[in-house]
């Protein structure tokens, strides 16, 4: 019923089309708050002293020089790619942070060649989203400030295509709600900032492909695109980032002046609306579509049993609310309502347990979609945002002294920094603990990823060949050990932090966002 009435809010011409003509925010957009609506504590004040204000500035100049010396965001437009501006059939352009490419350099040309399905690609492109517009927003640095629009209008096209590209031409009624897990268009080149010459090689994933939780289709008359090749049956995997992105979405809206990222802006918003609706409709299932656009849920084989990949209800006959925090925040973007989804604390323990158990990628889910839900629920003014907050301190005074196989992995602090990073920009106090941790992790991985030698796929210094052009999160400590840093992308979760309204600043300190976001500091750093 909920999705029903979600979807009846929207006309088709909002969905597949642009947004309100005069550039004014309409009701449905709801609007994130200026400031903290409540109050959160922190129980454990930590065991060591704080950062002190000339380590919280040292560390802030020492992260402005990583970004600015490797040229963060221009490199992170650099490899971002999709169907570029300036395309040969004239056709509208997007861009992803992708997964399973490698560059392939020949003379003057940088190829960024796919050999994989892009299965989670929301993981990627949805965690730098929030750090790209809260740069942008920041206009933390003019030299930045092109590349910085540049990508986040280019990804908020980018998701818009994972709906677009899910049309078949055939179909009837258009079904514009159904969520692709990546599309692949056709080959061709580009030219970047300097003259540097670009192209992208689709071919390895231009094929038909028919597996239990993934198939590749070809979409040989897309309305949008023409002759290109669908990733379907999308999971929930990467949901928290998916979230969140319409909370930024929503601060575009109410706050930019620029006209272009604005309609593309409202477009997703209301695209996002109309796939939450869509799953909220079908029972919290995540619908998918086969060959010619035909819609489905996918299924165990052999089986009458949802799989559990498209579904946020599997669970619950053992676990009651079993995964609540997903259900709450999908609810939220459906309808602005909570649809009695009440997550408490936002920790449910028993159904984490078991599927941090299968393998550890369930951390960065179950942790996300805990602070997604809280950020879902500050976007709609839900009541549950402060319990669920405050539970989000409890998880993370529960990781601090965390002792297992999870605990003992080598991403594990590094991955905690970050997550605490997000949780202080969505109102979380840092404990002194947790400041000094988040300041060694990402101090530790500046000085590491800035040794990188591939920041620039088309320096004279690099020869022709095959390319890992992310920088790999270990580190060689000699005698047989190793560290694990910040993942990359993650890295720019700073930018969220200093650009969100709502973050901790009575806990203790870890940044000085008058710093970081200094465009002196930045043009200082540059020279």
């Amino acid at each position: 019923m909920w999705g029903a009435l979600a979807l009846s809010a929207l006309t088709l011409a909002n969905i597949t089309g642009c947004g309100a003509a005069d550039g004014g925010v309409p009701e449905r957009v709801a609007r994130f708050p200026e400031a903290l609506p409540f109050t959160v504590a922190r129980a454990s004040p930590g065991q060591i002293d704080p950062p002190t204000a000339a380590e919280v500035d040292a560390f802030s100049r020492r992260l402005v020089r990583f970004f600015a010396a490797t040229e963060f965001f221009r490199w992170t437009r650099r490899h971002s790619h999709g169907l570029a501006e300036d395309n040969p059939w004239g056709e509208p352009p997007y861009l992803f942070w992708w997964q399973d490419t490698t560059a392939v350099r020949a003379g003057s040309l940088v190829t960024f060649r796919h050999a994989g399905g892009a299965d989670n690609m929301m993981a990627h492109t949805g965690r730098i989203f929030g750090p790209v517009v809260g740069a942008h927003l920041a206009r933390i640095s003019p030299g930045e400030q092109e590349a910085l629009r540049e990508l986040v209008l280019g990804y908020i096209r980018g998701v818009s295509a994972t709906m677009d590209g899910s049309i078949w031409a055939e179909e009837d009624p258009v079904v514009p709600t159904i969520m692709a897990r990546a599309i692949f268009h056709r080959n061709h080149t580009w030219e970047l900032d300097g003259g540097r010459r670009a192209a992208v090689d689709y071919e390895p994933e231009r094929r038909e492909e028919f597996e239990q939780r993934h198939d590749t289709l070809h979409n040989p008359a897309n309305p949008t695109w023409g002759d290109i090749y669908v990733r379907n049956k999308r999971s929930k995997d990467d949901f928290p980032w998916i979230y969140r992105m319409q909370a930024h979405l929503s601060r575009i809206l109410h706050g930019h002046p620029d006209r272009a990222m604005h309609e593309a802006a409202l477009r997703l918003y209301d695209q996002l609306t109309a796939f939450a609706a869509d799953i909220v409709e079908h029972g919290y299932l995540i619908r998918a579509k086969g060959p010619h656009g035909q819609v489905f849920i996918p299924m165990l084989e052999g089986t009458d049993t949802v799989d559990d990949f498209a579904s946020l209800v599997s669970y619950e006959p053992w676990v009651p609310n079993a995964e609540c925090n997903a259900k709450l925040g999908v609810a939220l973007i459906a309808t602005g309502m909570n649809l009695g989804n009440d997550c408490g604390d936002g920790i449910s323990e028993t159904y984490e347990e078991v599927a941090m158990a299968r393998y550890y990628g369930h951390t960065w889910m179950q942790w996300n979609f805990h602070v997604s839900a809280v950020v879902m629920a500050l976007l709609f003014g839900d009541p549950t945002a402060q319990e669920l907050l405050s539970g989000l301190g409890k998880r993370m005074d529960a990781l601090r002294v965390r002792d297992d196989e999870i605990s003992a992995d080598p991403r594990y602090r590094s991955d905690v920094a970050q997550l605490l990073v997000l949780g202080a920009a969505y109102g979380l106090p840092l404990t002194s603990d947790e400041a000094r941790q988040v300041v060694d992790e990402y101090a530790a991985a500046a000085d590491h990823y800035q040794a990188f030698a591939r920041w620039d796929l088309w320096s004279p210094a690099l020869a022709d060949g095959e390319y890992d052009y992310f920088p790999a999160r270990e580190s060689d400590l000699g005698g047989g050990q190793t560290r694990t840093h910040i993942w990359i992308p993650e890295m720019a979760n700073l930018f969220e932090y200093c650009a969100s309204p709502v973050r901790a600043t009575s806990g203790a300190p870890f940044i000085n966002c008058d710093i970081f976001n200094d465009p002196a500091e930045w043009e200082a750093a540059a020279h």
